[in-house]
């Protein structure tokens, strides 16, 4: 490396020879390098930065090496070549010269070797005053004396900043990467550790904002400031260094190769966190951190391209400061102001929201998971906001750009916006499917800056705010919405003009409210949609997607509807009718007749989905390419099967399955099965009679497990699978079930322990597996199904909340007492509802004991066996429990209640020695109402005739009695079929004419 310093031109005479006979050959140029070599005497000690010429070699190493390489080579071969050289002397290593030589190249590799040689340079800064503060031992207030006399200040790192802007790069080169990672993206990497660097150098001194402009990089870093403040602000990040961080991580973002990627969701997020650092030093005072328009654009677009949970928080957090630092408050009250925003009216820059920044918002709000009526609120404020400002700027009254800069440089505002920045790119937050198309032309990029200067709301913010109602299940505010925009464009606003897209929106508003209103609003509006395009308003024009949408408000009618199915096929047979391929149906309009048919519960529906099926394989064959069978219409198909109850619904299931398998391996990427297909034929085996359901079910299981180690489709086995495979062993009602659905558990639990908790058990799982023991009906079922409660109670203290037990479970387990053929079931079962009540009363609001929980109480404790007295106690636990329950103030006995309590005294007790409990428990019968047919009945084989007809007071036969012939009241609470109703008002008509 010295020999090509010296080849380049440069030198410096203590890299030489000290020796007479050298300096000799020096002045002939006898250097034996073959070039020539600036002549210095070896006496000369007058040495400068230039007499390397190190520009020269770093550009002649750039052409020739990229990458780590090239980084080794500056670092070793000059960077550590100088700070030998300079070991020892009072010359300074020029690091910032060199750094700066490096950044005029503009490459990925110049730029990581600039970081690494600034974060040398930062760290022999600090070993210096770690060094000096050890050895002398001063005070906080004692002047230090850098070893350098020009440290690093914030232009340094935008000189290097700027470079990796100019290199278009956002990774570092491989294995090139500093001795600090904060962040993937090298800007924001860099921004970091300069933030970290003086958080933990603040001593808490006084910030002297003027400081911040003072040393640059012309000049000397001084020793003579005080160690606090000067360290602190000379590294100090402006507003520079903020936005081109940003920049670069926006720019990051739009790459397509990040798409899709978590780290892709997170950028969004830290550019919001790099914004509220600008303004948390703005708030102290630090007018050069002042946020301009472009920087509040790009954080907004780079969280509405994010999409990640919370984005849409930090989006309207981003907009209602813009909104405040602009003077706009959000309500009439003004209590409703951003939380981080600055005190005081006037700001530095024009920030007033334009259209595209509310835009994004409100497509952030329409898009988030947990869209309420609260959201529907603020969103409809931000349109209010946005209308206000429109007809101020309309009026004249109000134009920001004309009194304050939008940036701190203006110039940039026209070249950010014209550029292939992130602020251009409307499309990516338009309504779903918008007709607005990419702009090219002059002409159009004339209008974009238009709308990035209005505030006014456009169609796609009306669009917007639709799509909200209707998430949030408001169509009446959606329909009036829509009735707002025809009104002002009648009056000249064509920017609000509705299309098929709000029509279309305020559908799906009224098809997901499932009333008949619903139903009948979707096919008036898609009537008026005909009517304004039969009037020349073609862009309301009905399509397949209005279509599609009445057909969904059908399905939402379709088990109260019983013409459901038909209208639903009206629809589609006029639009296959349709000659406009528009109004042509899909594959999304199939698949909604299929849900329609299964929807509606009809025999057909099964055999209608597989008809459907073949028809769209018929229409792609012949050329419909919109008909082309996907992944969801074969699901929907095989979920129509699953649900059907023919004898072989199962095995057509399973053979659609196979049919789209089939397709997947001849090169069909759109019918790749995916888990939900594989579970749903599960589901289907678990719901037939098949003798080897189960056997097939857990078949499919392991085909799962194969295809997802062999890398085929989008299947993997979950824990909906293995508890749905469970539930089929508990419908086989086979011997050998229990052993079955406990190989299974333990399968689960084995995958969870390796850290797959997509196959962790849960308390549907376990609940299954307690049935499939009880049909099983082995001699310990009983034993096995409380060790699996046991086991749920102990992975519930763990802190597993899934598989904690519920009221449901504690029933299957008195379920299985009932069963079971344990001599003292009664005592089993009071202790397990002793259990529960336990549970309840410390807290757990999951196992409180529920009607069923009664119910089948009674059941176990009639079944009891053993003498007298233990019949006896067993009837008291009974009734204990029967008075239990008709005091309690959430709880009613139902239907079931009173032949379960009869049963009880038919199996415990003796009529004639028991007659007291026996009259105490009529008494409680009839006081509640619930007397019907099948409870009558069995009175009237238990107890003797005499004994009901002295209580009927009637001579008659009791036994030609029906529950007409009660007392009212004994019924009241009895809902009697349709002619039973009719025969008892006929009878007390009677009577009454008689009397």
């Amino acid at each position: 490396m010295k020999r090509l310093i010296l080849e380049r031109g440069g030198g410096k005479s203590l890299l030489l020879s000290t020796t007479d006979e050298d300096a000799k050959k020096k002045r002939t140029g006898n250097n034996g390098g073959g070039g020539e070599s600036t002549v210095v005497a070896a006496e000369n000690n007058d040495v400068t930065w230039e007499m390397y010429n190190l520009h020269s070699v770093i550009h002649y190493l750039n052409s020739l090496y990229t990458g780590k390489e090239f980084v080794d080579r500056i670092l070793g071969s000059i960077v550590t070549t100088l700070e030998e050289e300079y070991e020892g002397t009072n010359e300074e290593v020029p690091y910032k010269d060199i750094m700066a030589s490096l950044c005029d190249h503009g490459t990925a590799h110049a730029a990581t070797a600039a970081e690494h040689i600034l974060h040398r340079f930062e760290s022999r800064l600090m070993l210096q005053q770690q060094e000096q503060e050890q050895h002398d031992n001063r005070s906080a207030n004692t002047n230090y004396d850098y070893y350098h006399s020009n440290p690093p200040t914030v232009e340094t790192y935008n000189n290097i900043l700027t470079c990796w802007k100019k290199s278009g790069q956002t990774s570092y080169p491989s294995n090139a990467i500093p001795e600090y990672m904060h962040h993937p993206n090298p800007c924001s990497n860099l921004l970091m550790q300069m933030l970290q660097l003086y958080d933990n150098n603040n001593n808490g001194d006084t910030m002297d904002v003027g400081d911040v402009n003072g040393d640059t990089d012309g000049g000397g870093g001084g020793g003579n400031d005080e160690l606090g403040t000067n360290h602190i602000m000379r590294i100090r990040p402006d507003f520079i260094t903020f936005n081109t961080t940003i920049s670069s991580l926006a720019r990051e973002q739009i790459d397509q190769s990040w798409r899709g990627s978590e780290y892709h969701r997170t950028i969004g997020k830290q550019c919001y966190l790099h914004l509220m650092k600008m303004l948390e030093f703005y708030n102290e005072g630090d007018k050069m951190c002042a946020p301009d328009l472009i920087t509040f654009s790009t954080v907004l677009n780079t969280l509405g391209r994010g999409k990640s949970r919370g984005d849409e928080t930090r989006a309207r957090e981003v907009l209602d400061i813009m909104l405040n630092l602009s003077g706009v408050v959000l309500n009439d009250n003004k209590d409703e102001v951003a939380s981080a925003a600055v005190e005081g009216s006037s700001y530095e820059f024009d920030v007033v929201p334009r259209n595209k920044h509310f835009n994004v918002v409100l497509a952030l709000m329409a898009n988030t998971p947990h869209a309420n009526g609260e959201m529907l609120k603020h969103a409809k404020r931000y349109v209010d906001i946005m209308e206000k400002l429109g007809k101020r700027e309309k009026e004249g009254n109000y134009n920001p750009s004309q009194d304050l800069p939008q940036t701190h440089n203006q110039s940039e505002v026209q070249e950010e916006l014209m550029s292939e920045n992130p602020l251009l790119d409307e499309e990516e937050f338009a309504f779903d499917h918008h007709h607005h198309h990419s702009m090219t032309t002059e002409g159009e990029k004339e209008q974009i800056l238009i709308s990035h200067t209005i505030s006014a709301p456009d169609i796609i913010t009306y669009n917007t705010l639709l799509k909200i109602a209707a998430r949030v299940g408001r169509p009446e505010m959606a329909e009036d919405i829509l009735e707002g925009m025809i009104e002002k464009s009648s009056k000249g606003e064509s920017e609000v003009k509705p299309d098929n897209v709000s029509f279309n929106t305020v559908l799906l508003a009224w098809s997901k409210s499932r009333s008949v209103e619903g139903k009948l609003r979707t096919q008036q509006i898609l009537h008026r949609m005909q009517e304004m395009a039969d009037s020349g308003d073609s862009n309301v024009r009905p399509d397949r997607t209005s279509m599609t949408t009445v057909i969904n408000a059908i399905i939402a009618s379709a088990k109260r509807n019983r013409s459901a199915h038909i209208q639903a096929e009206k629809i589609v047979e006029r639009m296959e009718a349709n000659k406009d391929s528009a109004l042509q149906p899909d594959v999304v309009t199939y698949t909604s007749l299929i849900k329609c048919w299964t929807e509606s519960g009809r025999s057909r529906a099964a055999g209608r989905a597989e008809e459907i099926i073949n028809l769209l394989h018929q229409r792609y064959d012949e050329g419909h390419d919109e008909c082309k069978p996907d992944t969801l219409v074969y699901n929907v198909a095989m979920n129509a099967l699953a649900k059907s109850d023919a004898h072989d619904s199962a095995e057509r299931a399973e053979a659609l399955l196979n049919r789209m398998q089939d397709h997947y391996y001849a090169g069909d990427a759109d019918l790749t099965p995916t888990t939900q297909s594989f579970s749903t034929v599960i589901q289907a085996w678990a719901r037939s009679k098949d003798p080897n359901g189960a056997m097939k079910a857990e078949k499919l299981l392991q085909n799962m497990h194969d295809l997802e180690e062999s890398g085929v489709g989008k299947v993997s086995p979950n824990t909906i699978a293995y508890s749905t495979c469970i539930l089929a062993w508990r419908n086989s009602g086979g011997r050998d079930a229990g052993k079955h659905v406990d190989a299974l558990l333990n399968k689960m639990e084995q995958y969870e322990a390796k850290g797959i908790h997509t196959l962790k058990p849960n308390a549907i799982s376990y609940t299954n597996a307690m049935e499939a023991w009880i049909s099983s009906r082995q001699p310990k079922s009983l034993e096995r199904v409380e060790a699996i409660l046991e086991r749920m109670i102990e992975r519930s203290k763990e802190g597993d909340y899934n598989s904690a037990p519920t009221s449901t479970t504690f029933n299957v387990v008195m379920k299985a007492i009932q069963h079971s053929s344990h001599p003292m079931k009664h005592e089993k079962a009071e202790q397990l509802l002793n259990h529960m009540k336990e549970m309840h009363g410390n807290g757990d609001k999951r196992v409180m004991p529920t009607i069923i929980t009664y119910n089948t109480f009674f059941s176990a404790c009639s079944r009891t066996k053993g003498n007298t007295e233990t019949r006896v106690k067993a009837f008291s636990l009974v009734l204990n429990a029967l008075i239990e329950l008709l005091d309690h103030k959430h709880l009613r006995a139902d239907l079931y209640t009173w032949p379960a309590v009869w049963n009880a005294c038919q199996e415990l007790l003796e009529f004639k020695k028991d007659l007291a409990w026996i009259n105490r428990i009529f008494e409680l019968t009839i006081k509640s109402g619930f007397v019907n047919e099948y409870l009558f009945n069995n009175l009237r084989r238990y107890l003797p005739p005499q004994y009901l007809q002295k209580k009927l007071k009637t001579t008659k036969d009791v036994q030609q009695l029906t529950v007409l012939d009660l007392p009212p009241e004994w019924t009241c609470n009895v809902k009697l079929a349709r002619g039973h109703r009719e025969n008892r008002s006929n009878k007390h008509t009677r009577s009454k004419v008689k009397k």
